[in-house]
């Protein structure tokens, strides 16, 4: 079985979303889900586990698997077929309406080569748990489902076994049990998990039982059996001291359980009497002792092949807090020993972490980032739904007086105040201000690719509907979500500090609304993107009814002169572009932006992300399926004729912004070489079309004009000298009796012609040594065309 075979039957098994399974289908068939892919996943996925995982979940698989291969034309295997059918035929309106079953997942550790010297690495180099779990996060019992931050500190614990074998290792808020199971397999010395309700504890008994755990009970003999793991009931809020202090851990552990303000001083106050503990150790600084480590050798050293793959922090020193590495590389472990705290979490409401700060600030804790210094290894690369960038990993330890330290590199620490801002630095950010429909999301995702960029998906999208009063299918969800603001989330969100160099932020050009910081505008590099409004109208109107306004040419238009006259003309590319010759668009995008391009760019995996805005469900079902820049389809959508005004109001600002891109783009260039100019001041000049003074560029005729289906024209050539039109007398008369001789109708008068002439040498500031192309066809009414040139 192949790495990208493995991933796939994983993702099955852990049921990621349905969109990440045909990603990696895709992945696995070089680009398309082929017949011999078809057949690993029948024989090796659905066969083998059909009777252990959800129905309802193979079923929608199957159906999006499907649906996939006879989008790309392709042959489906009867087998899955058949499947698919007897799930039609067998499953019960009722089964797919319960979304807070109880399910059976499979989550696969899989150590990359060159761990097989980690003591956590089995010879398979696989290690699968089996966990029976909520199916919906969001719906039922939280406690009973896989949470991002319980597979980061499962991560951790084997990555960094060392620091927990023969540990006594105690989880506050253990859920399904995921993170004991790992201490287990790591064989810590005694594994302790709590949880105050009473059904998830019972679920997470099931759990150890399913993966050859035993469960200790107060009856059970005291044992130093690896595979007893011991589950108490520990309701935060009535718990008391005594039974806290009778467990006495080296390591405490915890995975989200910073959510609910109203239950974070019940947490704070277990966390004290956990910490507080009497010392083991002698009270002095000889580095005799065992101890919890973060930041030993074993940390330094995790590798995947062959380089270094995380460098770690001391983690308690003589006031057992976390503290960086000194600059040889090693780490002083010889200190005072204390009990240390790992808290795995995502930050979802700023205030109520501040709130937990706040509370260990009180009870006398320290609490240090460890995300960027703590780095386990991916043993999760199929998982595309969990995001660990997402998850911050902290140590928390009771605060206690110094040893003296006799090293002559100190350790520097990391304090409370600091905490905040930890890792952050100074983010430049990338502005893309685009049309919608424009593949401005499969850019979004292009740019995501690099290692020196952060991504925002639209962030002004909920100032935009506070301020216009839009509605969308999705309107609450997106005011409820995001930062409605415009002055926070200008000078906060996007010119925040960060942890990348710089920070994409992809914008739809009319979500620019009034009132914004200046500074949005002057700061960071910017570029647009636009498409022919003709692409971008026949797929728009699906969510929203398609408007001048909807598309936002004009403000494209707008931001581009706004950014000129601040001296920073941005880069206009056409989505065309990235479609016909994507690498070489992004280089020299990359180019014009004064970034280096990254390859990465040109490929991403399909799927959902979880850089997606909440509106992906209703815009990005076409994006998802992708996993690069695709070439545009041989034949176009049919034109929705009742929107054609809207057509015809945009193509002029769509017109200028494709004139103002640079001269390399392919959509500019022609097999036929550029005309030379004789006189290079003739670039930029006026000409009389029809009733009106134009631009060069602008100076065209309709392919339905008679001259262009008939080549019925008359002309003439003048010449002015010292602010005089050479003969023009003679001209006119002949050119009138040309016209007359082809029959043209609708002539204009003598007089009008000259007053076009004359207009047009005035607008162009011609009067000497000048010449005039004076045109004219039939197309029923006689038109008249004036260029005048030095």
């Amino acid at each position: 079985m192949s790495d990208r075979e493995l991933h796939l039957l994983s993702a099955l098994l852990a049921m990621e979303p349905t969109e990440s399974l045909i990603g990696l289908a895709r992945e696995c068939g070089g680009g398309s889900v082929t017949e011999r892919v078809q057949s690993f996943i029948w024989d090796h996925c659905i066969t083998i586990y059909a009777g252990k995982l959800h129905v309802p979940y193979l079923r929608k698989f199957l159906k999006k698997l499907i649906a996939e291969v006879e989008l790309d034309r392709g042959d489906v295997i009867d087998e899955l077929y058949e499947q698919y059918a007897h799930y039609m035929a067998t499953l019960k309106e009722k089964d797919l309406e319960k979304e807070n079953a109880r399910v059976f997942k499979y989550i696969s550790f899989l150590f990359p080569n060159g761990c097989l010297e980690l003591s956590s690495c089995l010879e398979s180099r696989k290690l699968m748990v089996r966990l029976q779990c909520s199916l919906n996060m969001l719906e039922g019992d939280t406690g009973c489902s896989v949470w991002p931050s319980s597979l980061l500190l499962s991560e951790c614990i084997l990555s960094f076994p060392e620091l927990f074998s023969n540990k006594t290792c105690f989880e506050v808020g253990s859920g399904v049990g995921l993170v004991g199971i790992c201490l287990a397999h790591v064989k810590a010395s005694k594994v302790i998990l709590s949880d105050g309700d009473l059904s998830t504890l019972a679920n997470m008994k099931r759990n150890l039982n399913l993966n050859h755990l035993s469960v200790e009970t107060e009856m059970s003999e005291t044992t130093e059996d690896p595979n007893m793991v011991k589950c108490i009931h520990l309701p935060w809020e009535s718990v008391s001291e005594k039974e806290v202090q009778n467990h006495k851990p080296d390591i405490i552990l915890g995975a989200d359980v910073i959510y609910d303000p109203v239950c974070l001083p019940h947490l704070v106050r277990v966390l004290t009497l956990l910490l507080n503990q009497a010392n083991p150790y002698p009270d002095q600084c000889n580095g005799n002792h065992t101890g919890s480590t973060l930041g030993s050798k074993y940390i330094g050293d995790a590798k995947v092949n062959g380089t270094h793959q995380a460098n770690a922090s001391n983690a308690d020193e003589s006031d057992a807090s976390v503290c960086k590495r000194t600059d040889n590389g090693t780490a002083n472990v010889g200190m005072k020993k204390r009990p240390m705290a790992l808290i795995a979490s995502v930050i979802r409401n700023v205030n109520t972490f501040n709130k937990f700060l706040a509370l260990l600030n009180e009870a006398n804790l320290t609490i240090n980032d460890l995300t960027e210094t703590v780095r386990p290894l991916n043993f999760l690369p199929y998982m595309k739904s969990y995001d660990r960038s997402t998850v911050r990993l902290f140590s928390i330890s009771f605060t206690v007086s110094k040893c003296v330290n006799s090293n002559p590199n100190p350790l520097v620490q990391v304090t409370m105040a600091e905490l905040k801002n930890q890792g952050d630095v100074e983010v430049e950010p990338i502005h893309l201000w685009a049309t919608p429909r424009s593949l401005s999301t499969s850019l979004m995702y292009s740019f995501a690719q690099r290692d020196d960029i952060e991504v925002l998906d639209e962030p002004l999208y909920a100032t935009f509907l506070r301020v216009t009063g839009f509605d969308r299918p999705y309107r609450e969800e997106v005011l409820s979500q995001m930062e409605p603001d415009g002055n926070k989330v200008v000078n906060e969100i996007i010119l925040g500090p960060g942890r990348k160099k710089y920070r994409f932020c992809k914008h739809i050009a009319k979500q620019r609304v009034p009132g914004l910081p200046s500074d949005l505008m002057k700061k960071g590099k910017h570029f647009i993107l636009t498409r022919n409004p003709l692409d971008i109208l026949p797929s728009f109107g699906k969510v929203v009814p398609p408007s001048l306004v909807e598309l936002g040419f004009a403000d494209l238009v707008s931001i581009y002169s706004e950014l000129s006259q601040l001296g920073r003309p941005p880069p206009v590319i056409d989505a065309t572009e990235l479609q016909e010759d994507p690498e070489g668009t992004l280089r020299r995008l990359c180019e014009e932006l004064d970034i280096p391009f990254q390859s990465t760019m040109l490929k991403w995996v399909a799927g959902p992300k979880p850089i997606d805005g909440v509106w992906a469900p209703w815009w990005y079902e076409s994006v998802h399926k992708s996993t690069c820049f695709q070439p545009a389809k041989r034949y176009p959508m049919p034109f929705p004729f009742p929107i054609y005004d809207v057509l015809e109001q945009s193509l002029p600002f769509y017109n200028f912004l494709r004139r103002h891109m640079r001269q390399t783009s392919c959509l500019l260039k022609s097999g036929l070489p550029e005309p030379e100019l004789p006189v290079p001041e003739n670039e930029k000049l006026l000409a009389w079309v029809g009733d009106e003074i134009v631009p060069r560029e602008s100076a065209k005729v309709s392919v339905f004009d008679s001259v262009v289906q008939g080549g019925d024209s008359v002309w003439e050539g003048l010449r002015v000298y010292q602010g005089k039109i050479f003969k023009l007398e003679e001209h006119l008369d002949r050119f009138f009796d040309s016209a007359k001789a082809l029959a043209f109708n609708n002539v204009p008068t003598r007089e009008e012609v000259k007053e076009a002439i004359f207009r047009t040498l005035i607008r162009n500031g011609m009067f000497d040594n000048s010449h005039i192309r004076l045109s004219m066809d039939n197309r029923n009414n006689g038109r008249t065309q004036s260029c005048c040139e030095d």
